[in-house]
Parts: C-alpha cells; sequence; structure tokens
C-alpha cells in the first residue's frame, strides 16, 4: 500500500540521504558521464569535510610572492571565471584554493619568473543549487547544510503532477568544468520512503523531467543552459541508458 502524500513528503523531509537508481555509460568526448551509485552515496556530513571549492560569488586574492605587483582583487563571475593580468580568463569554479594555485603558476609561468602564488578566499558567494523541470517554481534554491534532492525540489515548491519520478536528473560539476549526471529515482523516496542518501553541494542541478530522460545532453542543451552560464558546451549522442 502506498503512503499518503503528506506523510510520503513528511518522511522525506525527516530522514536524510536517497537511493539512486542510476545506469552507468562510457564518458563522452564532450566530459558528461553518468557517475556509479557508489559515488553518490554521500553520508550526511562527508561533504563538509572536503575542501573548500571556489565558487560563483566568491571573492579571491591572488598573490604573487616574487611579484607583488601582479597581486589582484577579482570577483568570480556568474561564469564561473576570473580575468588576471597574467593568466587572462580562467575558469576557476569548482577548484580548491590549492588547485587553482598550481592552474595559475602554470598558466603564468610564460610571463614571469618562478612564479609562486597563494590564493585567499576572502568573501564567500552564497551557495545554491538548481531546480528545474516539472517544479512548482523553477530557479535556483539557497543551498543549506545537508540538503538532500528531495527538500531543494520541495523548497522549489515541490513536483507537478506531470513529474516522471523515475527518472530525476542530477547533474554535478566537475573539477575540469565539465559535469558528471545521474539519473535519481525520486519515486521510491516520495512514494515508498526510501531513505535518501544523496546531499547536494554548490552548483549541482537538480532537473525533474516530464518524460523519461534518455539523453543528458538535451536536457542541458534544452532546460539548463542559458540559465547557468557557468555549464560547459555539450554535443549531441550521450545517453544515460534505461
Amino acid at each position: 500500500m502506498l503512503i499518503p502524500l503528506a506523510r510520503r513528503l513528511l518522511l522525506g523531509l525527516v530522514v536524510l540521504g536517497t537511493t539512486v537508481a542510476v545506469t552507468g555509460c562510457p564518458k563522452s568526448k564532450t566530459g558528461l558521464e553518468a557517475v556509479p551509485v557508489a559515488s553518490l552515496m554521500r553520508p550526511p556530513g562527508e561533504e563538509l569535510a572536503d575542501e573548500y571549492r571556489i565558487g560563483v560569488g566568491d571573492e579571491l586574492h591572488v598573490r604573487f610572492t616574487y611579484q607583488p605587483e601582479m597581486n589582484e582583487e577579482v570577483p568570480v563571475r556568474t561564469d564561473g571565471r576570473i580575468t588576471l593580468a597574467t593568466t587572462g580568463e580562467i575558469l576557476v569554479a569548482g577548484r580548491t584554493p590549492k588547485e587553482l594555485e598550481e592552474l595559475i603558476v602554470a598558466e603564468s609561468s610564460s610571463r614571469l619568473r618562478d612564479p609562486e602564488v597563494r590564493v585567499i578566499v576572502t568573501k564567500m558567494g552564497e551557495k545554491r543549487v538548481y531546480v528545474g523541470g516539472e517544479v512548482g517554481r523553477a530557479g535556483f534554491v539557497p543551498l543549506q547544510p545537508g540538503m538532500t534532492p528531495l527538500q531543494a525540489v520541495l523548497h522549489a515548491g515541490g513536483f507537478l503532477r506531470t513529474a516522471k519520478l523515475d527518472s530525476v536528473l542530477l547533474l554535478t560539476p566537475g573539477r575540469d568544468g565539465g559535469m558528471t549526471a545521474a539519473r535519481m529515482n525520486m519515486e521510491q523516496v516520495v512514494q515508498e520512503g526510501v531513505p535518501e542518501r544523496v546531499r547536494l553541494a554548490s552548483g549541482d542541478v537538480v532537473f525533474v523531467p516530464a518524460t523519461w530522460v534518455g539523453d543528458a545532453n538535451d536536457v542541458v542543451d534544452l532546460y539548463v543552459r542559458g540559465l547557468i552560464p557557468v555549464l560547459p558546451r555539450v554535443g549531441a549522442g550521450y545517453s544515460l541508458g534505461r
């Protein structure tokens, strides 16, 4: 017997975590890939222990130890990039400060002799996730510690009656500026009370389709791109599979 809707939604809020139904596929040439179930199973609080990753809206102080005249303070733009005199435009969103330091050293070595760089996050921008598709109010949702996909959807007005709950798509920014994709069976969470185990991170995209999602590229290109400028362009031919 199905749990009544109100009780199911309440249960989804109380229990933290998601059983995710994902069919893995080979990595596409565009960098968008389906990820194995185990990589999505982040226990509560585990994401808090990860090293900080730079996000849109952060403000950075880039310091050159031996060339202080090249020091700059720059904001991370909505496309996830910054522009420095020594490197030009570079993608920084999703990188740790240490990873960015290494990137700046590599990019500026042709202009500076033995550069040594320190990146300091002087201000953190608002952390958000995007919820789109068959929900009450598609758009950005402020990320709360330990937020699950169901909590994000409810914050966005809940599922519409036309939602395909067993084919909800989770897009996660990668360290190289690409995206990984996974299909989540939210029907199990809403109708059967299966505990959620996924915890959202800043920049994640939760897309609720009206029909079965067979191609993640279609979702990105047709529905999500333009709303989230930081997303890279992806090509056709990538399929999540059933």
